[in-house]
């Protein structure tokens, strides 16, 4: 998940950081930012989408774990 969060564009990043770690709300977060609270939730949308974009991605290509128990006793 770090990585897919590093991934993100920096305005992206920051808005999704604010709102999942820090716990600010939409109406501080634009405000820190100058920002609309509509682009806050926009920015935090892109976020979400991204990171679940990464992770699937990640997972698509990871190998496959080879299941040992069969290898180990064939007749089993």
């Amino acid at each position: 998940m770090s990585y897919a969060v590093l991934r993100l564009r920096r305005e992206t990043r920051d808005v999704f950081l604010l709102n999942h770690i820090e716990a600010l709300d939409y109406a501080l977060i634009a405000r820190h930012l100058g920002l609309s609270v509509a682009d806050v939730q926009a920015r935090l949308a892109d976020a979400l989408c991204e990171i679940s974009r990464t992770i699937d991605l990640i997972e698509r290509i990871r190998p496959t774990p080879i299941n040992l128990s069969h290898a180990e006793h064939p007749d089993v």
